[in-house]
């Protein structure tokens, strides 16, 4: 089985470094482009893709759609994959953030502890790791060892689901471009996601990831943008 994650291609509020969080913002002209060009890079590079999973938000399924038409696929949006809320920093880019009196601290705090639970009204670090399980349960569960699966998602978003992927109760810090691409391979096809995110054999009481059969191949892989833009 392969899993490939992809953030969505660039919108003008990315540009701009506005916080989107669930504001629902489509892709701009460049991200079209950006969009086409990862269709076009993942068709030649990973043609067995077979399903096609995506936040139901603009900007994830308008670059979904373009990767899907390349490949003759429908799209599956997913409520679960949604990017999530930042609260009372939505709309608003960092420079209003640092010099506005009323968001200023709560800005510098985020900055300090890098801490989402300190933004009012955004999204808890909790739910936002019981989504990404719920996530990756749905989609494991409809999948095989043939499964070639696209997960068009978010940039903040993402880095839970991988971390849920790869066992760890730490959430990552890494760089999302758009259309980076994430790719994963799983050789073993006897295990099933808890609901406490931990990875378990279907018949057995032990967790266990042999580092063969599971692979990172790609990390926020660019290659397509590079070349041609």
């Amino acid at each position: 089985m392969k899993i490939l994650f992809v953030r969505h291609a660039e919108t003008d509020w990315n540009k701009a470094n506005r916080f989107q969080g669930i504001i629902d913002i489509d892709i701009s002209e460049h991200g079209q482009h950006q969009a086409n060009l990862l269709s076009e890079y993942l068709y030649k590079q990973i043609p067995d893709i077979n399903k096609i999973y995506t936040s139901p938000l603009k900007r994830t399924k308008h670059t979904a759609m373009l990767v899907a038409k390349k490949f003759n696929l429908n799209i599956t949006p997913l409520d679960s994959l949604i990017e999530y809320s930042v609260g009372v920093f939505a709309g608003k880019n960092i420079d209003e953030m640092t010099t506005n009196d009323q968001y200023q601290d709560t800005y510098e705090d985020f900055m300090k502890e890098n801490n989402w639970n300190l933004v009012p009204a955004a999204e808890k670090f909790d739910s936002r790791y019981q989504r990404a399980i719920k996530a990756l349960q749905t989609i494991f569960n409809d999948s095989d060892k043939d499964s070639c699966i696209l997960v068009v998602s978010h940039g903040g978003f993402m880095q839970t689901l991988i971390s849920v992927l790869l066992g760890s109760k730490r959430v990552w810090g890494f760089q999302t471009n758009n259309t980076g691409i994430y790719e994963f391979s799983i050789e073993e096809n006897n295990i099933q996601l808890s609901d406490e995110g931990e990875w378990i054999y279907k018949q057995d009481d032990y967790i266990a990831l042999n580092p063969k059969k599971w692979s990172i191949i790609r990390f926020n892989d660019v290659a397509h943008l590079k070349e041609r833009e």
